[in-house]
């Protein structure tokens, strides 16, 4: 249950191993927080409005990438770092604020899902199947979905591998019923990790900031983006500018998208100049405002890295049939794409699935 990173992973494992699977995502795309939008409306490849970059010593990323044939190229972070103190002095430029090495994934990371998504028997993918029931019986687990005409449909497994946010499995009808004691109050205090970010994207016809001997790394105090950078989609094609948005969710719920990305805009054109003023094309992805990542819990919560062991009820799980992957339950590296990896790893390990 749950079409992003680790579900998709998961189901690819299970395909490779030659065991049954159905993976079913309530969104119409697949991909979860992984969301990449083109740089053109003829274009092949995109920017990334969530999980963008992945670091040398994460190594399942790599392999990975390498596995699906997608390139990966070094985050652009040569030349100088910008920062704007306040909005009425002028912008500092340094040249001691290199940014520490870093990957991505060559035109966007939904690359990656697209590369999954071809690997996998569409018979047994289905977008559009919000889990809406969970029931656990004498002969395995009955899953209720709703498609999108309303119409109910019910699936029965054995195993049932839930690959969604936390806090969003607890909304489903049942499921937390069938929970170990004390798991659902650790779910509940688990934060889905930067599901109150938004990103601004803007992509130009050429990197005028490399041009002039910048990296595109920006810091403000001024905001409404706090933290800048280069986004190009590739290495040389594609360029791009992407800031985080600093506004808390709360205050940007009382604004227009483009009101929004106006405001992002004259930010870009204060803090690199009139060629910023007239991007090919901008995104604005509030993540707040997605109904399927997050969870009112999530807004307003100081982001912080999630640490969920589920160490302790394993056994009961494991018993029930019942397994949990994602990011937010890795054993190491927590938030990050390759935490997302290293849950399905420990489910390959340890759930007798893959054998």
């Amino acid at each position: 249950m749950g079409g992003g990173l680790a579900g998709m992973v998961a189901a690819l494992r299970l395909e490779q191993a030659g065991s049954p699977y159905l993976l079913l995502e309530a969104q119409t795309r697949f991909g979860g927080r992984i969301l990449s939008q083109p740089v053109a409306a003829d274009a092949g490849f995109g920017v990334d409005l969530g999980p963008t970059w992945f670091w040398p010593h994460q190594q399942r990323m790599r392999r990975l990438c390498a596995e699906l044939e997608c390139a990966v190229f070094a985050q652009h972070v040569d030349g100088d770092v910008l920062y704007q103190q306040s909005s009425v002095q002028p912008v500092q430029r340094s040249g001691e604020g290199e940014g520490m090495l870093s990957y991505r994934v060559e035109g966007g990371t939904q690359s990656l899902i697209a590369a999954l998504t071809a690997r996998l028997d569409p018979a047994r993918v289905h977008r559009g199947c919000p889990i809406t029931g969970v029931a656990r019986g004498d002969d395995g687990w009955c899953v209720t979905s709703d498609d999108a005409t309303g119409a109910q449909r019910q699936f029965r497994a054995q195993h049932l591998v839930l690959a969604a946010p936390p806090r969003k499995l607890l909304q489903i009808d049942g499921l937390a019923q069938c929970l170990p004691t004390g798991l659902p109050a650790a779910l509940m205090a688990t934060p889905t990790w930067m599901a109150s970010q938004a990103k601004f994207v803007a992509v130009y016809p050429a990197p005028f900031w490399r041009e002039d001997g910048l990296s595109g790394q920006a810091f403000s105090r001024v905001g409404p983006m706090v933290e800048i950078h280069d986004a190009s989609a590739t290495a040389d094609t594609g360029f791009a500018l992407f800031g985080f948005i600093g506004v808390p969710a709360e205050v940007r719920s009382q604004h227009t998208t483009q009101t929004l990305q106006d405001a992002c805009l004259r930010q870009l054109v204060s803090v690199f100049g009139a060629q910023a003023a007239t991007p090919d094309v901008s995104y604005l992805k509030d993540w707040a405002r997605e109904a399927w990542i997050v969870s009112a819990e999530d807004i307003g919560e100081p982001p912080r890295h999630p640490e969920l062991d589920l160490s302790v009820w394993l056994p009961q799980l494991h018993s029930m049939q019942l397994h949990v992957v994602g990011s937010e339950v890795a054993p190491d590296e927590g938030g990050y794409l390759e935490g997302a990896l290293g849950s399905v790893e420990a489910l390959m390990r340890t759930s007798g699935l893959f054998a």
